[in-house]
C-alpha cells in the first residue's frame, strides 16, 4: 500500500494549535495583567484550553488580537469564528500565535511528547487522536497527558503521514515504520522546521523505530522506553513515569 504525502497534511497550523515558539523580543503588542494570567493558564494545559475562571471579557479581547480561539481539535467548532457569543458557550483555546506569546511572557521552555501511532485502529477516517485504539497507545497518550500538566504540545507519529496534531483527520492504513511507502526521516524533519519547533524539548514514547525516525529531527531527544524487553516492561515504564509525574505535580502545587 503506497500512502501520498501531501505537504500540509499533518502541517496546517489552526486556532488552538500552540506550534511555533519565539523570543519576548519578536512582541509589540501590549497586553493587560489579566490577558497574560490568561494565557499562561491556556499554556499549562496540554491542548490550550483556558480555565472556565477566565472571564468573558478578557476572552474576547484576547480572541480580537488573535491570541484566542475555539477548541479546533472539537469536530462541531473546527473554523468557526471565535465571537463573543462562541466563547461564551464553548470557552477559548490558545492559537498558535497566542501560544508563542505565552512562551514569550515567561511559560517555560516549549515541551513536546511525541507518541508512536498503532497497528489497532478505527475502520473509518477520524482525528488522529481517535484513530488508534490498541492498549499499548493508550497507555502511551495517558503518560504524555500526565507529562504536559504543566504545559507543552502532544503530537502523534505516524508511519503513513508523519507528525501529526490529535485534531487532524485521517483515513486508516495498513503500514508501519520502514515499510515502503512509509515516511522517511527527511519528511518528518521538513514538518518540525515547518512548525519551527526544532529546538523543543522533546520526549518520544514509542518504539526503537518511531524513535530513530524522530531522532533525525531532535538528537537531544529523551526515549524514556529505549532498551525495554517488550511491550509488558514498556507498559510498566509508562506507569512509573506517570506516576512520578503525577507526584511531581502535586508536590508542586
Amino acid at each position: 500500500m503506497t500512502i501520498d504525502h501531501p505537504r500540509n497534511s499533518a502541517t496546517a497550523t489552526s486556532p488552538g494549535a500552540p506550534d511555533r515558539p519565539r523570543t519576548a523580543g519578536s512582541f509589540t503588542l501590549r497586553i493587560t495583567p489579566a490577558q497574560r494570567r490568561a494565557l499562561l493558564a491556556g499554556a499549562r494545559d496540554p491542548i490550550g484550553l483556558l480555565p472556565k475562571s477566565v472571564n468573558l471579557r478578557t476572552l474576547a479581547s484576547l480572541a480580537d488580537i488573535g491570541y484566542v480561539g475555539l477548541d479546533q481539535s472539537r469536530d462541531v467548532l473546527r473554523g468557526q469564528e471565535a465571537t463573543r457569543d462562541a466563547l461564551d458557550v464553548w470557552g477559548g483555546a490558545v492559537t498558535e500565535d497566542g501560544w508563542q506569546r505565552a512562551r514569550a511572557e515567561g511559560a517555560g521552555r516549549f515541551r513536546i511528547v511525541v507518541v508512536g501511532c498503532g497497528k489497532a485502529k478505527q475502520d473509518r477516517r477520524v482525528t488522529a487522536g481517535a484513530m488508534y485504539v490498541g492498549t499499548f497507545h493508550g497507555s502511551c497518550r495517558e503518560t504524555a497527558k500526565a507529562l504536559l500538566q504543566d504545559g507543552g504540545r502532544q503530537y502523534i507519529l505516524s508511519a503513513a503521514h508523519g507528525l501529526l496534531d490529535l485534531s487532524t483527520q485521517i483515513d486508516p492504513y495498513d503500514i508501519t515504520v520502514g515499510d515502503p511507502g512509509s515516511v522517511s526521516a527527511d519528511f518528518v524533519q521538513a514538518q518540525v522546521r515547518e512548525r519551527g519547533i526544532e529546538s523543543a524539548e522533546v520526549t518520544v514514547l514509542a518504539g526503537s523505530k518511531y524513535v530513530a525516525l524522530a531522532r533525525h529531527s531532535w538528537p537531544d531527544l529523551q526515549a524514556p522506553l529505549a532498551g525495554a524487553g517488550g511491550i509488558g516492561e514498556m507498559k510498566q515504564r509508562l506507569s512509573q513515569i506517570r506516576l512520578a509525574a503525577r507526584a511531581e505535580a502535586g508536590q508542586e502545587r
